[in-house]
């Protein structure tokens, strides 16, 4: 087995202590605002003794290490709190939340992979060629224009101008209430298939393109820039040069002995780009009105909803730290040189 006992022991104490910190942190920070948490809580007609019993309640009237305290000991007990803003237990809504960041990051690292490979296996290839160059320099550009204004443009060219997709939310309202849908399992692509709804179907797919398009931007350009990289420095080597000396096909060459020496750390590099695309949903959920944990936070946030806030950045931090270890342990299967 490439993956030790010992290794596995030594990730979940360090996830231990990386979310410990997590927690400390954004616990402080969210402390620390200038802010009246307490009328959100008592409502915006509560008297001064409602007010004072709302601090009692939230417990802002202790010393903030004791409110840290005493908020690490409901954690443990599996007890998130209540959301200020929404009146409902946090942690039912970071689960109904999370499943749709997931169908969004899951349909763009789709994209990302079914695009990013091709292009970057292509332009190896065609090396120093002019498809060579469009491609580089498109994937430049790509991966370095910032999130928030691809989104914005793409929202604003093919939703608004154009009219083609939708531009904001998960599904049109009416589609859900004349086909009376009922979500399964959270994910809409998949409840839609699962009760045969064909129209709620279509429009979840229409709905979910522009975002995902957006969000799978840099980890597209980030693989075909690696896949181009490891893919030269393989064709470069003197066994696959014997190959192409023998007169194997050269599609045989690329795509069996090639591709899979680039899987290693191509690999790597769209496991590290999953991780970014969880953050980079808060932004794109943002601007497409997407309900999912990043729109969730943003709103918490606005709210100055500080459990919330600190719950969404707790999951965060659990699934980049999850994903990093899983890339490790793929990595280490893939390659037999890697002991873990």
């Amino acid at each position: 087995m490439p993956v030790s006992k010992e290794y596995l022991f030594k990730r979940t104490i360090l996830l231990a202590f990386v979310v410990f910190g997590v927690i400390f942190i954004t616990f402080m920070i969210t402390r620390v605002i200038p802010a009246r948490p307490e009328l959100l809580w008592a409502g915006p007609h509560a008297t001064l003794e409602q007010i004072e019993e709302a601090r009692r309640q939230l417990h802002l009237d202790k010393h903030i290490y004791l409110q840290f305290i005493l908020y690490l000991q409901d954690l443990i007990f599996g007890n998130w709190g209540i959301s200020w803003r929404t009146r409902a237990p946090i942690l039912s809504d970071i689960i109904s939340s999370l499943t749709a960041t997931l169908e969004l990051i899951i349909i763009a690292f789709i994209i990302a992979v079914m695009a990013g490979i091709p292009l970057g296996i292509l332009a190896a290839i065609k090396k120093h060629g002019w498809i060579d160059d469009v491609i580089r320099v498109l994937t430049v550009i790509g991966a370095s224009v910032p999130v928030f204004w691809l989104a914005l443009i793409v929202q604003l060219a093919f939703g608004m101008w154009l009219g083609l997709l939708p531009s904001a939310k998960r599904v049109d309202e009416w589609v859900v209430i004349t086909t009376s849908f009922k979500p399964i399992t959270g994910f809409y692509i998949i409840d839609s298939m699962l009760q045969g709804n064909l129209l709620v179907l279509v429009n979840s797919i229409q709905h979910i393109i522009l975002p995902a398009i957006v969000l799978a931007a840099y980890p597209l350009c980030l693989s075909a820039r690696m896949t181009r990289a490891v893919m030269i420095e393989v064709l470069s080597e003197q066994h696959v040069r014997s190959l192409m000396a023998w007169g194997l096909p050269q599609r045989l060459i690329f795509f069996k002995y090639c591709l899979k020496n680039t899987l290693a750390p191509l690999i790597a590099s769209l496991g590290l780009s999953f991780g970014y695309m969880i953050i980079g949903a808060f932004m794109v959920e943002l601007v497409f009105v997407w309900p999912g944990i990043g729109f969730y936070a943003a709103m918490s946030l606005l709210s100055f909803d500080y459990p919330a806030v600190t719950g969404c950045v707790i999951i965060v931090a659990i699934f980049y730290c999850i994903i990093n270890t899983l890339i490790d342990i793929i990595h280490s299967v893939i390659d037999p040189r890697v002991k873990l």
